[in-house]
């Protein structure tokens, strides 16, 4: 065994990484989908709503245009806890199945 290996490791010191956070939540809804048999909304942190359509288009892997008001609206939240600006999630939300049609017993 050598000295080297008695010495303590050397430790360096970094710049702390600073996050981008929000209390704001940005949910953008598909205004329409009849074709649709689910449909997919985006919750996004940001602070303005172009910011959230931004960044959901550029995170979208099937490559929507999030920035278009005419097929998404844009519902603001303020919550208590702070989220990561630029952070993503993608849900899909199933439609509503047709009502079912009720048949009498003796048929």
């Amino acid at each position: 065994m050598s000295d080297d290996d008695d010495d303590p490791a050397l430790e360096l010191a970094a710049v702390p990484v600073q996050v981008p956070e929000t209390n704001r939540l940005w949910r953008l809804t598909p205004t329409m989908n009849l074709l649709e048999k689910s449909r997919q909304i985006a919750i996004v942190p940001a602070e303005t709503e172009d910011d959230a359509r931004t960044i959901a288009t550029t995170a979208d892997p099937i490559g929507r245009n999030w920035r278009d008001r005419l097929v998404f609206t844009a519902d603001c939240t303020e919550t208590s806890e702070r989220h990561v600006v630029g952070d993503v999630i993608f849900r899909s939300t199933p439609q509503q199945p047709p009502p079912k049609s009720k048949r009498s017993k003796n048929a």
